[in-house]
């Protein structure tokens, strides 16, 4: 490809987008200086190269840009280098020159298509697959790029779990989930929840029943039997539904008919904790974030505690309930 030769003789050439070719950034004079120019490819396929001839207006430019180009192209050549000859320009969607993040596209097993970032604003990989990002320093982008495949190749059974639940369950938490997040809280009735916990390491979810205490017990116990009565042949539906003995609500259920926020600071989440303490009165079977239940006890005269339980009365129906601090 004609930009991608042209990219590897310029290496401080940063790409806006590469079809139609666009760049902006500088290259280097027999003289060894830096002139800034602009290309734009027109209908016909040539370079429209727009260069600042004014001497000091290069200058200026250089030193306004000159942190910001010592940092691109610390890893910006073998980013080139490595999309020429290994990765493949046709890998790469986008390049966005404001943030100065490429965007690469990665295919599972089954189809999915995954999103890799090159930041060369920051110098880090990073991908919708993981988490964490990942330093230029520790790694290149082609062995970034294959640990993400092996990653993407253990994971294809445990998304199509997760996206089989996503589509026909009622899925609570989290509300906009991404594919490094194996886990879901999904409606079971108007005063339970369930998380399921999916890892590639086993051949079955992990499923625990949140809810008032005396009707939350029985469920926990069916669902220890998650071990034995799932099957890969039934969806995750037929599955929990056989597993906890109950008709679970459709993916369309209201929202409004579950007792999700906390009684005390009345958010669902709350730094990443949901609230699950529940108020074991069957009537009342307000839920509470841990945090929120304990601080709201504390300050309570009545409140005794036992080693790291306390013992009180709920903020709500004023009936008893106990908490570990």
């Amino acid at each position: 490809m004609e930009h991608v030769e042209f990219y590897k003789r310029f290496p401080l050439l940063v790409p806006e987008t590469l079809d139609p070719l666009k760049a902006d950034g500088y290259i280097e004079t027999p003289e060894g200086e830096r002139v800034r120019i602009t290309i734009d490819a027109s209908t016909h396929g040539t370079y429209c190269v727009d260069i600042v001839k004014s001497t000091l207006e290069v200058e200026e430019l250089l030193q306004s840009k000159k942190a910001e180009l010592d940092k691109i192209s610390q890893f910006y050549g073998q980013i080139v280098k490595e999309c020429d000859e290994q990765v493949g320009w046709d890998r790469v969607e986008s390049f966005d020159k404001k943030t100065q993040i490429m965007r690469l596209k990665l295919k599972d097993a089954a189809g999915r298509e995954h999103s890799v970032y090159v930041d060369l604003s920051s110098n880090v990989f990073s991908s919708n697959v993981e988490e964490n990002s990942v330093s230029m320093e520790s790694t290149k982008l082609t062995r970034y790029l294959e640990t993400l495949e092996e990653r993407c190749s253990h994971l294809v059974e445990s998304w199509d779990l997760l996206d089989d639940i996503d589509s026909t369950l009622c899925v609570l938490q989290p509300q906009h989930p991404k594919r490094h997040e194996l886990w879901r809280r999904i409606a079971v009735t108007s005063l339970h929840t369930a998380l399921i916990d999916v890892s590639p390491d086993r051949s079955f979810p992990k499923l625990t029943v949140y809810g008032p205490r005396t009707t939350t017990l029985p469920l926990n116990a069916r669902a220890k039997a998650v071990r034995t009565l799932w099957s890969p042949t039934k969806s995750a539906r037929q599955n929990i539904e056989c597993i906890l003995q109950c008709t679970l609500p459709s993916a369309v259920f209201d929202h409004k008919d579950i007792k999700l926020e906390c009684g005390v600071c009345f958010a669902f989440v709350c730094e990443k904790e949901t609230a699950d303490q529940v108020c074991a009165n069957d009537v009342c079977a307000q839920p509470f974030h841990r945090t929120c239940l304990v601080q709201w006890l504390k300050s309570k005269e009545d409140t005794r505690q036992s080693f790291t339980t306390l013992f009180g009365k709920c903020p709500y129906c004023g009936g008893n309930i106990t908490v570990g601090s």
